[in-house]
C-alpha cells in the first residue's frame, strides 16, 4: 500500500437480483484480476463502479472520493457520483470507436477530463499517445482503416488521454486474434503502470502479465 492516505479503490456491492456480493480494495497503481465463472458479477461489478448501474446495496470510495454511498434499497442513495465526474476510463473488448473519426480525432475525444485544452494542444497529445502505441502517422486513419488489433491500440490511447483515476478492463483482449494478443498486452504492461486498474479476464497470460492481485468471484445460490 502507497503511503498516499485514503489512496486506491475500496468496494463493497450487493446487486441481488444478479445474485452479486462481492467486497475488495485495490491500493493506488496496482492492477486487481476479477475472475469467476461466467454470470458471477463481475461485468455487473465494473458497470457499478463507472456508474452505469446501481447496486441494491453498496459503497465505493477512490482516493478518498466516495464514488456512491447506497445503505438502504428502499431509499435513494446517500452519495451517487455521476459516472462523466468519476474519473474512471473503461476499455472493453470492442473498441467503439466513432467511426467518423479519425485515430487522433478519437483520442482527443474526452481529453476535457484530462484538463487540455485548445485544438492544438490536445492534437499534439494526441499524436503523443500515436506515437507511444506504435500508431505515428496513422493519426488520419478512420477505424475502418485499421486492423483490429490497431484499433484497440487507438480505444486504449483514448481512454488513457482522458486522465483517469481508475481503468476498468472488461476483457479488452478477447476479440483480438492470437497474433495480436501479446503485443497488446505487452502494451497494456507499459502504459498501465503506475494507474489503479481492475481487469476482467478468463485467461491465465492476461493476468500473469497485468495483474498485481487476484479476487475470485464465486457464484451465490
Amino acid at each position: 500500500m502507497t503511503s498516499m492516505q485514503h489512496s486506491g479503490l475500496t468496494v463493497d456491492i450487493t446487486v441481488a437480483q444478479r445474485k452479486v456480493n462481492v467486497a475488495f480494495s485495490v491500493p493506488h497503481g496496482e492492477v486487481l484480476a476479477l475472475v469467476g465463472p461466467n454470470g458471477s458479477g463481475k461485468t455487473t461489478t465494473l458497470m457499478a463502479l463507472a456508474g452505469w448501474l446501481m447496486p441494491d446495496v453498496g459503497k465505493a470510495k477512490l482516493d478518498g472520493t466516495v464514488l456512491f454511498d447506497c445503505p438502504d434499497p428502499t431509499r435513494k442513495p446517500h452519495k451517487w457520483l455521476p459516472a462523466h465526474q468519476r474519473g474512471i476510463g473503461y476499455l472493453s473488448q470492442d473498441h467503439h470507436l466513432f467511426p467518423h473519426l479519425s485515430a487522433v480525432d478519437n483520442i482527443m475525444y474526452g481529453m476535457d477530463r484530462a484538463d487540455i485544452t485548445g485544438r492544438r494542444a490536445r492534437r499534439a497529445k494526441a499524436e503523443e499517445w500515436l506515437d507511444r502505441i506504435g500508431l505515428a502517422g496513422y493519426g488520419k486513419r478512420k477505424p475502418h482503416q485499421l486492423s483490429g488489433g490497431q484499433a484497440q491500440r487507438v480505444a486504449i490511447a483514448r481512454v488513457l488521454a482522458s486522465g483517469p483515476r481508475l481503468v476498468l478492463l472488461d476483457e479488452p483482449l478477447a476479440a483480438l486474434d492470437v497474433k495480436a494478443a501479446p503485443a497488446i498486452r505487452n502494451l497494456l504492461t507499459e502504459v498501465l503502470r503506475d494507474l489503479t486498474v481492475i481487469l476482467v479476464t478468463h485467461h491465465q497470460d492476461d493476468i500473469v502479465a497485468l495483474a498485481d492481485e487476484v479476487y475470485h468471484i464465486i457464484p451465490q445460490r
